[in-house]
């Protein structure tokens, strides 16, 4: 009886850090977009940075390229582009295969 006790204690205490340990799975997308000044960065940093699914939001103006690491499990490309377009800053062009290669 103390060896089934002392093994259901160590599988309950391993069993939060094994689950812990999973990582969601995060993809990115790069996005060639028309920003013209600081006003369009501000429109895409409070917005874009609040749709669902997005984890992280990195813009670079002088480029006019916006990354965004994001669930894949809660939106997709397409979403995120729709959400440009829903404040008229449209995709210009998808840079994300560019990028992996």
């Amino acid at each position: 009886m103390k060896k089934i006790v002392v093994l259901l204690l160590s599988v309950l205490l391993l069993l939060p850090v094994s689950v812990s340990a999973a990582k969601p799975k995060r993809e990115k997308a790069v996005f060639r977009v028309e920003i013209t000044c600081q006003g369009c960065v501000n429109k895409i940093e409070k917005n874009i940075a609040f749709e669902k699914g997005v984890k992280d939001l990195l813009i670079d103006k002088d480029k006019q390229v916006v990354t965004v690491v994001y669930d894949p499990s809660k939106t997709d490309k397409t979403a995120l582009k729709k959400a440009f377009a829903k404040i008229r800053k449209p995709v210009l062009e998808d840079l994300s295969d560019k990028q992996d290669k």
